[in-house]
């Protein structure tokens, strides 16, 4: 296990790092200057808060892409998904204005899930039915959604503007996903509950894929389709199962992105880009839900970190080239499986079987 996160997470966060530290010594800046900001925020509890803002929707769409590597299934839709999910999920909170606040709550939770595991199963049901590339159809549906929502929010819950809807919150102007107990731990309105839901789709996650029957299964289909049908698997019913189940995951994270920090359905002109980090998320996180966890959080701190650097002039585009660079070296792993790690590796089984 260890070995497998060495050469899927730490090595190549090490490696990008490292790279990334050259380039910024190239460009002139002052590394005492950057090793300050860095350290800042860390010892800040806006800047803490703040990257759990940020990890929040990309645990989510890390949760989504992982569910389908897992499954056989390549699901370059969670950006659909989520932008999918963010809709539904507000226009239910936007029309349910005035009932009881859970029940609002728990409403408008459920419409974003079922919203993104409806977009992801559509691509589900065409590999499964016709044998069509989920890859073709997940990009064509994160489209789709991009210009559903631009026609959508103007016509049926238009805000100040065209581009943003009415706002999401209790007629007492407080926002569902507002925690009192959360708060006083960070001092941060724009947390709340959506750290609870985020926390506990990740718990859901690992019960599923490792503890159950049924994700065993969702699994079997993945690794081998035709001896999960020899077995009696419904091999082309858990096809569409995981992908709604990958779905509802990013589904779920479009939801807390307008449900909490946002509080709006905001109407892009172009992808807010989560679903796709999702993919880097999952990949840094061997699609595991710890993987997941930590890998959402080193891009919610650099979220963070990069207009912070600008104070020492370091560009932002230094960032994106950083994450860049995690996700070539990740997908490169092949170059840190080398024959010194094995041979570690082996030496620590011989040892073990000894004792």
């Amino acid at each position: 296990m260890f070995k497998k996160v060495l050469i899927n997470a730490i090595l190549p966060i090490f490696a990008s790092f490292l790279l990334g530290a050259i380039i910024i010594s190239m460009i002139g800046a002052e590394p005492v200057a950057v090793m300050e900001v860095i350290g800042s925020v860390f010892i800040d509890q806006s800047s803490i808060s703040e990257i759990l803002v940020s990890t929040i929707p990309l645990i989510c769409t890390g949760l989504s892409i992982a569910f389908a590597f897992r499954t056989g299934m390549f699901n370059i839709g969670a950006e659909g998904q989520f932008i999918i999910g963010g809709l539904a999920s507000g226009f239910v909170a936007i029309m349910m204005q005035g009932a009881n606040f859970y029940l609002v709550l728990l409403s408008s939770v459920l419409a974003g899930i079922f919203a993104g595991g409806f977009w992801a199963a559509i691509a589900g049901y065409l590999k499964s039915r016709f044998n069509i590339s989920e890859v073709v159809v997940t990009i064509m549906l994160n489209y789709i959604a991009l210009y559903f929502v631009q026609f959508f929010v103007p016509r049926y819950i238009r805000g100040t503007n065209d581009v943003i809807s009415k706002t999401i919150e209790h007629t007492d102007g407080t926002g569902y996903l507002e925690n009192s107990f959360i708060f006083s731990i960070f001092g941060n309105n724009r947390l709340g509950t959506d750290l609870i839901l985020a926390l506990l789709s990740l718990v859901i996650f690992y019960i599923v894929m490792e503890k159950t029957v049924f994700g065993y299964e969702l699994r079997s289909v993945g690794y081998n389709k035709h001896a999960s049908e020899f077995v009696g698997m419904k091999v082309n019913r858990n096809t569409v199962l995981s992908m709604f189940i990958a779905g509802g995951f990013a589904g779920l994270g479009g939801t807390l992105y307008n449900l909490g920090p946002v509080g709006q359905v905001v109407v892009g002109t172009t992808f807010q880009g989560y679903g796709y980090m999702g993919i880097a998320v999952a990949l840094i996180g061997a699609n595991t839900a710890l993987g997941v966890l930590l890998g959402s959080l080193l891009f919610g701190f650099l979220a963070v970190l990069t207009p912070l650097l600008a104070f020492v002039g370091i560009p932002k585009d230094i960032a994106n080239i950083l994450i860049g660079l995690i996700v070539l070296f990740v997908a490169a792993k092949a170059m840190f499986e080398s024959k010194v790690l094995s041979k570690i590796f082996k030496k620590n089984k011989k040892t073990k079987g000894e004792k």
